[in-house]
């Protein structure tokens, strides 16, 4: 099994490029580089207590270090190690990365090594931190960089929300990936699922087993998107390390994409969404147009209104793709009333933007909730509605 960044790593760190060219470049920066490891070193020099490797090789940090090792070893990476316990912490058991390039640095916190007592459990958590390392070293260090560029971005005042949703499905879709490290680290699913549970709950008679078919029974009923800030609910963990040995590509991901981000909704929309959802709407623009005949002037003057550079369709685009699996309610109801406007454009003496309208409401597959919301806005056009429930019928 191979280590690979996620396809929303990938996704976010080419859109923070593009679209924050200067601020991805300071990012980037030797200078800032530099001037970021000094510091974090120091604050862990001041906050942790070093557990130095003993020269007879024998101890409890003998053993911490070597399977360290294992764990490096087993995700390809090559750096020396060192571990901390942390003087001061909250209470739970907690284990993580300090990132210095160069280095592996790990710091356990609270009673996180009385907790995990077999080798393999101990193996998963340190493949778990290892793989931060090996995420923010990947591509010449480009998912460190979008993290740091995230987390700066949603600091400012008045950051637009899409920024701060984008930073946290960032740092979600991170702790996967940094649990399927853990897993190819130890070689062990159930000692990965019961190093989950032991970690979070702070139990240390976690039974992998039991809580694998408790988080099944939770997928079944429909738990949603997950609502976890830095990490992913417990569930959607055990879920992701329980399908990613066999599940294929395609069905892992979309999998972390039900349990991670859900449907797209408008009052939740990260960066990925919202340029997604932005692309959906030029869609819906241009199938009206190619179909507008004499009303077409007006609809690409709508569009402008939404989008100034939009030019009509060169070629007539082929019918629209349902969405109703993708889309929340809010994201829908969006849709339903573009077109509803869309097809309003040429007042009551025309149906024929209205039909059109109908037609990719039923191919977006949201016919249902267009005729809806067209009953409600448009109570006063009765001979208007009547033609459209034909059409669209």
């Amino acid at each position: 099994m191979r280590l690979e960044p996620l396809p929303y790593h990938v996704a976010v760190a080419d859109d923070l490029e593009r679209a924050e060219p200067e601020l991805w470049a300071w990012f980037r920066s030797d200078a800032f580089s530099a001037s970021y490891k000094t510091e974090t070193d120091k604050e862990l020099l001041r906050t942790a207590i070093r557990l130095d490797r003993p020269e007879d090789k024998l101890g409890p940090n003998e053993r911490r270090y070597a399977l360290a090792e294992k764990a490096r070893d087993a995700l390809g990476l090559a750096a020396p190690i060192k571990l901390f316990q942390m003087q001061q912490s909250d209470g739970a058991p907690n284990a993580f990365l300090v990132f210095t390039p160069g280095e592996i640095q790990i710091a356990f916190a609270g009673r996180i090594l009385e907790l995990l007592i077999t080798d393999a459990e101990l193996l998963d958590l340190l493949g778990h931190e290892i793989a931060h390392y090996k995420l923010f070293t990947e591509a010449d260090g480009r998912f460190h960089t979008a993290d740091r560029l995230l987390l700066w971005l949603i600091q400012r005042d008045n950051c637009p929300s899409e920024f701060f949703e984008t930073w946290r499905r960032n740092k979600l879709f991170t702790e996967i990936y940094c649990d399927i490290g853990g897993l190819i680290a130890c070689g062990d699913r159930d000692a990965t699922i019961r190093g989950l549970v032991k970690t979070i709950a702070d139990f240390k008679d976690a039974d992998a087993e039991s809580y694998l078919r408790q988080a099944k029974e939770l997928l079944a009923a429909g738990p949603g998107a997950t609502r976890g800030i830095t990490h992913p609910e417990l569930h959607a963990r055990v879920l992701a390390i329980a399908n990613f040995e066999t599940a294929t590509p395609g069905d892992f991901n979309a999998l972390l994409r039900k349990l991670i981000t859900g449907k797209i909704e408008l009052g939740g929309l990260d960066l990925i969404d919202q340029k997604h959802l932005g692309a959906l709407t030029r869609q819906v623009l241009d199938r009206v147009l190619s179909e507008a005949g004499r009303g077409s002037d007006d609809v690409l003057a709508h569009a402008r209104q939404m989008f100034a550079d939009h030019q009509p369709p060169k070629a007539a685009p082929g019918p629209l793709n349902a969405v109703s699996e993708t889309l929340a309610a809010s994201a829908i109801d969006y849709l339903a009333y573009l077109l509803l406007d869309l097809g309003a454009i040429e007042g009551t003496g025309s149906r024929s933007l209205m039909a059109i309208a109908a037609t990719a409401a039923g191919e977006l597959g949201i016919g249902q909730r267009f005729r809806e919301i067209a009953r409600l806005e448009l109570k006063s056009r009765r001979a208007l509605l009547a033609g459209l429930m034909g059409k669209a019928a």
